[in-house]
């Protein structure tokens, strides 16, 4: 037996058998799948506890938000705004977002607007909208609350009427806050009802939006001006735009403009030229963006332009390009020859320059092209005429009469002396005389500069075309 038991020791320690590959690659997927399943697990359970964990931080923030609101309301609801802030809580950002909204006693609601003529609705109370986000949140839902805020004192009276402001910006970003509007009863309506107001509404909130209350009805001017000194435009470049709103017993009325801090704007007039040049004193610049034109007179520089996406395009003179009306009738305001793609191509192949796009926006100096005559006149005379006249040759036309003056000083001495004047281009008869109130205008002596094209005395077409 012992000799049997030490053989069969011998031979199981001599045989090297094993696990077979097969084999362990198989346990090695079992164990691989018993690991992924455990750290998908793991891992889920880890994200469902951090959603939960930034949801009930981002409630918590919203029920913080509506409670800053209850307060804020307390001191002055006609003035609360949206807001949006980013706190950061256990290393994660949130950003909380408030929107406000009136609501009407007819049960509408919106920002603050209503129409300038009234609506059958007055100011009932304020609704307050929080959202939270976060990040990293994924496709999870964000945290909402909703709340309604009443004045802490009667906003209406039965007899009285409110005037909603809006102002917002011309480039879509969001109300321009900071902004004064003055609200003072119309001068242009007979038997006007409206009465000075006690008290002025306040400077417009971050939302672009203040309010007038318990006015008495009638008609009333709303004018616009910035609080802080500052230069600011509206579409139309008006630094004070001012609008109509009639106010009735039991209504809200409204006014809505689009108001910025203005671009300035160098304007560089006749960078064509070269050497001094004379400008006219009541020179009309013309400003066209996609709002359409709008016109300054005089050279002054700068220029305080609103900031309209896409800038503009301008013109010494007035533009207007349409010959015909949308009605299908003679436009009398078209003025062709301030343009200089108007003009057609000349028989040497001169072609008018487009002027330069995107002013204020991309660029904030203004090369504006001119036409440029060099004439001869009195060395006494201190005051030269321009007269727009008939146009000649290629000269498109201009609808809009023009008479643009020159102011200069005496050149020493007795006889002539030559000047160069710049003028939009077209069709010109230009004047010289001592003084503004002398009398005796006498027509100039244009030079063939080569820039221009003479016809009798005094007569020039200044020519925008240049060289291919």
């Amino acid at each position: 037996m012992q000799t049997q038991g030490a053989g069969l020791f011998a031979t199981l320690r001599e045989d090297d058998r094993g696990m077979t590959l097969v084999e362990v690659i198989t346990a090695m997927i079992v164990f691989a799948i018993i690991v992924s399943g455990a750290l998908i697990g793991i891992a889920t359970t880890m994200r469902i506890s951090s959603d939960n964990s930034a949801r009930s931080a981002a409630t918590n923030l919203a029920s913080a938000a509506i409670d800053s609101a209850r307060v804020e309301s307390q001191q002055n609801i006609v003035t609360m705004a949206g807001e949006v802030d980013t706190p950061a809580v256990n290393g994660r950002t949130y950003t909380v977002v408030r929107t406000l909204d009136w609501q009407y006693t007819n049960g509408t609601s919106n920002r603050c607007n209503a129409a300038a003529s009234g609506t059958a609705a007055q100011l009932l109370f304020l609704q307050v909208h929080i959202k939270v986000t976060w990040t990293g949140m994924g496709s999870a839902a964000p945290v909402v609350q909703d709340t309604a805020l009443a004045p802490t004192s009667k906003i209406n009276d039965p007899s009285l009427g409110t005037v909603l402001v809006s102002v917002q910006s011309v480039t879509g970003s969001g109300g321009t806050s900071g902004v004064v509007a003055t609200v003072t009863p119309s001068t242009d309506v007979p038997n006007n009802t409206a009465q000075t107001l006690t008290t002025q509404p306040t400077v417009t909130n971050a939302d672009g939006c203040t309010v007038a209350i318990k006015v008495k009805p009638g008609t009333y001017s709303v004018t616009l001006s910035p609080s802080n000194g500052q230069q600011y435009r509206d579409q139309d470049q008006q630094a004070n735009p001012q609008k109509t709103v009639v106010v009735k017993e039991g209504q809200s009325s409204g006014a809505s403009f689009t108001y910025d801090p203005a671009v300035a704007v160098r304007m560089n007039y006749a960078s064509n030229g070269s050497g001094s040049v004379l400008l006219p004193s009541n020179l009309i610049t013309s400003f066209v963006s996609t709002y359409g034109t709008s016109t300054t007179s005089g050279t002054a520089s700068p220029q305080y332009l609103s900031p309209i996406t896409g800038g503009y395009t301008v013109y010494a003179g007035p533009y207007d390009s349409n010959t015909q009306l949308a009605d299908g009738s003679t436009n009398a305001n078209s003025c062709l020859s301030t343009d200089p793609t108007a003009w057609p191509k000349a028989s040497d192949g001169r072609v008018g320059k487009a002027a330069t796009g995107g002013i204020g926006v991309s660029a904030t100096t203004a090369d504006v092209s001119m036409g440029l005559a060099t004439i001869t006149i009195p060395k006494a005379n201190t005051v030269i005429t321009a007269r727009l006249a008939p146009p000649s040759g290629d000269d498109p036309g201009c609808k809009v009469a023009q008479t643009l003056t020159f102011s200069r000083s005496v050149t020493a001495g007795s006889g002539n002396t030559d000047v160069q004047v710049a003028l939009p281009f077209g069709s010109w008869t230009i004047t010289s005389q001592r003084t503004a109130t002398s009398g005796g205008a006498t027509a100039v002596t244009v030079k063939d500069t080569g820039r221009v094209i003479l016809g009798a005395l005094g007569y020039v077409v200044l020519d925008p075309r240049v060289g291919p």
